[in-house]
């Protein structure tokens, strides 16, 4: 064995250092965990369901839509903070919780009927719950590989239905349009990012650009693109998932060959429906 270990030391390059594996925080106990994010999780589900209530007006479910998401953020402050959460103060914690909301709640006022508007808010449920679960166990030194998987989940799921919403609306000029597609795309890469770096200007720096490359994308297909508000919404958030993912491999040190060419993937995928609308010139699907 350590003849292995001298022999590989031995064919670094002189003045190179060997890279030290990211020390992971111990363990800690916790003070509130699953039950607690349960139940908050359950009473915003609840609260959820009386928005599809013929006595509400949709500016009225927008104010309840408001007051849901500060009670959930203040629920999961009161979490974050009671089991000392590293940086539980910073915003990445409660981003995805209320993108979900917001996007849960515009579902709600076009549901057709109150099954889709459950499935809508039980959907939100199992959302929060699953991006309160990941900042948790990651704050108490219990990250695994699966809940890398469930923060990509959750926050691309959000971001993709947002961006339909967005799209779809008829309402909204093209300059509200654009700077909602902005701001989502950037609160939600600076969510992913947080998770790569601890320096919170590198983050946003990462997330400003990205959010700037997709709204720029955004406003060609718009402009140039004879497609629906579904084609060009699941073009930006894989396009957002592509370059988000290569930032956070990069900025984590862990780009790979593998990795490169799986979210490469999601590029030429980008790049073919693309092209796919520029050659049939009419709407697809």
């Amino acid at each position: 064995m350590s003849e292995a270990l001298a022999s590989s030391s031995a064919t670094l390059p002189p003045g190179q250092l060997r890279a030290r594996p990211r020390p992971r925080p111990a363990p800690r106990p916790v003070q509130l965990g699953t039950r607690y994010l349960g139940l908050l999780s359950a009473w915003a589900v609840a609260i959820g369901l009386s928005f599809k209530s013929e006595m509400l007006s949709p500016t009225q479910v927008w104010q309840a839509t408001a007051g849901l998401a500060a009670l959930t953020t203040l629920g999961l402050v009161f979490l974050h903070a009671r089991n000392r959460t590293p940086a539980w103060m910073s915003l990445d914690h409660y981003i995805s919780p209320v993108l979900i909301i917001i996007a849960a709640s515009a579902f709600s006022i076009l549901a057709p009927d109150y099954r889709v508007h459950a499935l809508a808010m039980l959907t939100m449920g199992a959302f929060i719950f699953a991006s309160g679960f990941v900042d948790l166990s990651r704050g108490m030194g219990r990250e695994r590989p699966l809940h890398r998987f469930l923060r990509d989940a959750t926050t691309f799921c959000a971001l993709l239905a947002l961006f339909f919403l967005i799209l779809q609306s008829n309402d909204l000029p093209n300059v509200i349009k654009f700077s909602a597609v902005f701001v989502v795309a950037l609160l939600s890469g600076y969510r992913s990012f947080r998770f790569a770096t601890k320096r919170e200007g590198l983050a946003l720096l990462s997330a400003f650009l990205t959010a700037g490359t997709v709204t720029f994308g955004a406003f060609g297909m718009v402009t140039y693109l004879n497609q629906g508000s579904q084609y060009v919404a699941v073009i930006l958030a894989f396009a957002w998932y592509a370059w988000q993912g290569l930032t956070v491999h990069a900025l984590d040190d862990s780009l790979s060959r593998r990795i490169m060419f799986e979210y490469g993937l999601f590029a030429v995928i980008c790049v073919y429906l693309i092209a796919l609308a520029l050659v049939t010139g009419r709407p697809i699907g």
